[in-house]
């Protein structure tokens, strides 16, 4: 008989055990509300600090939080239909099931680059697994994914251009005279 049986685990030590295993990890649903955003997304909401506990664990330097879809502070999201889908389809009014419930899964955390983001070089996601999301696009004629061949993804973490690069600051160019040495080496 194995002891690492959960009859014999305090709870923590069953959970830990639990959250090592990847497939139970990406097994734990959740749900978010779907909505049309003042910039012609739907999405469906993410609890903010969802994104900020996993950016506030990263170490990536130089990295920031990302700004929502429609240009305001953080309201972290997955993006079900961008302005263009959600036009050729007569606009937001047009999408019945706006304000219903969806379940979706997280998967792996990837870094990929920002493409038509300007400004940003880099961005960290979240995968997403929702079967519901993807047959919500179908019923509407779109592919399952969106466009670009993406999957659905909650963005998280951001790195601006520029934001790596050299500048005037440095702390290996601080001037110093070659002569003295600085008075916190002296005993």
């Amino acid at each position: 008989m194995s002891i690492l049986t959960n009859d014999y685990l305090p709870d923590h030590l069953v959970l830990w055990h639990d959250v090592q295993d990847v497939e139970k990890r990406a097994s734990v649903k959740m749900s978010g509300l779907l909505q049309a955003t003042s910039s012609g997304h739907l999405l469906v909401g993410v609890p903010t600090a969802l994104v900020r506990g996993v950016f506030d664990a990263m170490d990536e330097p130089g990295i920031s939080l990302p700004t929502s879809v429609d240009g305001e502070a953080l309201r972290a999201g997955i993006v079900v239909m961008t302005p263009e889908e959600l036009e050729k389809l007569g606009g937001p009014s047009s999408i019945s099931e706006r304000g219903k419930q969806y379940p979706y899964q997280l998967g792996s955390l990837v870094q990929t680059t920002a493409r038509n983001w300007p400004g940003v070089t880099a961005c960290w996601q979240l995968e997403i697994r929702s079967p519901a999301l993807s047959k919500l696009r179908r019923t509407y004629g779109l592919p399952a994914k969106l466009p670009g061949n993406n999957d659905l993804s909650i963005v998280v973490a951001c790195r601006k251009a520029g934001v790596l690069g050299t500048n005037a600051t440095s702390k290996s160019t601080i001037e110093r005279s070659s002569t003295q040495l600085p008075d916190w080496t002296r005993p």
